[in-house]
C-alpha cells in the first residue's frame, strides 16, 4: 500500500501531460470523441498541477471531476457540431444533389433515371415525367432521387 501511494505522491504535471497525449492519439486513432475528454482534463490537469498548489490527492479528484464535467457538457456540443457538418452536405454526395437540376433520361409509372452531369441517377416522381424533360433534385433517399418538374 505505501508502494502505491508513493507512486501517487511522485505523479507530477508531466505524467499528466504524457496521459493526455497517449489519450489523445488514442482518440485520433479511433475518431469516437470517447477519448477526447479524458485527454483534455489530463492537459488541464497538468496546468493545475505545475503551479504546485495541489496535492496528488487533489489533482486525482480534479481529474476526475473535469472529465464527467467536460463529457457531459462537451460531447453533445461535438455531437451537434457533427450534425450541423453533416447536414451541410460535406462529403455527401448525394445531399449536395438537393437543388441541382437534371434531365430525364427514361421514366415510366414514375420511377425511371435522371442524368445530371455525366451521371445517370436512380429517381422517383408523383409527376408524370417525360424523356428529356428538365427536373429539379427536391430530396435523396439512398441512392434514388426524388424528382419534380421544372416550373
Amino acid at each position: 500500500m505505501d508502494t502505491l501511494l508513493t507512486l501517487f505522491a511522485s505523479i507530477g504535471p508531466q505524467h499528466w501531460l504524457v496521459l493526455g497525449l497517449v489519450l489523445l492519439i488514442a482518440e485520433m486513432a479511433s475518431g469516437t470523441t470517447y477519448l477526447l475528454w479524458p485527454a483534455v482534463a489530463a492537459f488541464l490537469t497538468a496546468l493545475i498541477t505545475w503551479t504546485g498548489a495541489t496535492s496528488w490527492i487533489v489533482d486525482l479528484g480534479v481529474f476526475a471531476v473535469l472529465v464527467i464535467g467536460l463529457t457531459v457538457f462537451g460531447r453533445p456540443l461535438v455531437q451537434r457540431w457533427r450534425h450541423e457538418g453533416a447536414a451541410s452536405g460535406l462529403n455527401e454526395r448525394a445531399i449536395a444533389l438537393i437543388g441541382v437540376r437534371g434531365e430525364i433520361a427514361t421514366f415510366d409509372n414514375g420511377v425511371g433515371s435522371v442524368k445530371i452531369g455525366d451521371t445517370v441517377w436512380r429517381a422517383v416522381s408523383n409527376e408524370m415525367l417525360a424523356p428529356g424533360q428538365h427536373v429539379e433534385v427536391s430530396a435523396v433517399d439512398g441512392a434514388t432521387l426524388k424528382v419534380k418538374r421544372l416550373a
